[in-house]
């Protein structure tokens, strides 16, 4: 997705509700090891170099893998970042900006970035603050396991390293209606292998950083078609993510890692992606190829405004519900087959 979402609202009745606790834990026998530890760079860009008009350039003696920025007031209306490796200076890649701060972006390591933005034509870096984070290391690799009998093969928050200690969201109760469809934007230069480190930062920029308290997607898939659990107790339970403005109640958010506006989508990413939200619809009893109808509950100034009632797919892309352009141009003309793959998924799996 671009990650899009209003912050998530924490309902005193939330506290008194059963808790719906994380799906697993590790396949492996034996004590679950620690989480990896995240480090985070805050650098507000007020006094970084300007090496020409409009650009800040921010190095941070720790390294980080994944970049955000956070501002206080109203969102610029465009902000753009590339960062330096061996082999220097990297394109320029636009962040979509909502109350508060960006999307994350996944950059590999690096110690060094530039960015411009601007609000009505001014320049205005200097009221933001460069998040970088370092999602640390595993010890050993992640396992993909069944823990919930019927769903796809997952990694779960144990396995993919969540530290349950930043997990400050209560459970909020829904019944789910439809599943969005989004994508991480970032880069699509990642190994498999790299994919839990993202889930991890993620979550810590998230969870901590835009103080959500959780990461805000209910799963996440790689390019290699490995789904990842995100919210907590969003697989095993039905619970209000945090990733579609005005549409996070009745809704359950998938997220395909990497960013689809000019690169397609992998078959193996499109198949996950259908057989998760196949599945979760199905505990519901809804078709995946189907309608509903949802009530917005966003402010003026958005998409719909609270109180509208918006008839759409039960699979649909986030860019359906809110100014975006998620899940990427060539994402949300893969929604059909999701859809397709999805409603044949569900009449195989029919008793």
């Amino acid at each position: 997705m671009r990650f899009r979402s209003a912050r998530p609202r924490l309902a005193a009745t939330a506290l008194l509700t059963m808790a719906v606790l994380p799906i697993s834990e590790p396949a492996a026998a034996g004590p679950t090891p620690e989480p990896p530890e995240a480090q985070t760079v805050r650098i507000p860009l007020r006094d970084a170099a300007t090496p020409r008009a409009a650009v800040r350039e921010v190095h941070s003696e720790k390294a980080f893998e994944l970049v955000g920025f956070t501002w206080r007031g109203p969102a610029p209306d465009r902000i753009e970042v590339r960062t330096r490796t061996s082999e220097g200076w990297g394109s320029w890649t636009p962040l979509e900006a909502q109350e508060g701060g960006s999307e994350p972006l996944w950059t590999g390591r690096s110690n060094d970035v530039q960015v411009r933005a601007d609000k009505s034509g001014q320049d205005i870096t200097d009221q933001l603050q460069l998040i970088g984070i370092d999602p640390g290391q595993q010890v050993a690799a992640p396992q993909i396991s069944t823990p919930v009998a019927g769903a796809p093969p997952v990694v779960t928050r144990a396995q993919w390293g969540a530290d349950e200690s930043k997990m400050t969201w209560p459970v909020e109760r829904t019944t789910t209606k439809a599943a969005v469809v989004h994508h991480t934007a970032g880069t699509n230069d990642y190994t498999c292998d790299e994919s839990a480190k993202i889930v991890r930062g993620i979550y810590q920029y998230h969870a901590v950083e835009l103080g959500w308290g959780d990461i805000g997607y209910h799963a996440l898939v790689d390019k290699c078609g490995t789904v990842f659990e995100g919210r907590t107790g969003g697989l095993a339970g039905e619970v209000v993510g945090g990733h579609v403005r005005g549409f996070n109640d009745h809704t359950f958010g998938i997220s395909m890692m990497g960013n689809y506006d000019g690169v397609t989508p992998s078959p193996k990413t499109v198949r996950s992606v259908a057989d998760v939200a196949a599945w979760k619809l199905k505990t519901k009893g809804v078709p995946a190829d189907g309608t509903t109808r949802l009530v917005s509950e966003a402010p003026q100034g958005s998409k719909y405004p609270a109180g509208t009632e918006v008839t759409l797919p039960t699979i649909f892309g986030h860019r359906d519900a809110a100014y975006t352009a998620c899940p990427g141009k060539r994402g949300y003309d893969q929604l059909g087959a999701i859809r397709s793959q999805a409603a044949d998924a569900q009449r195989s799996t029919q008793p």
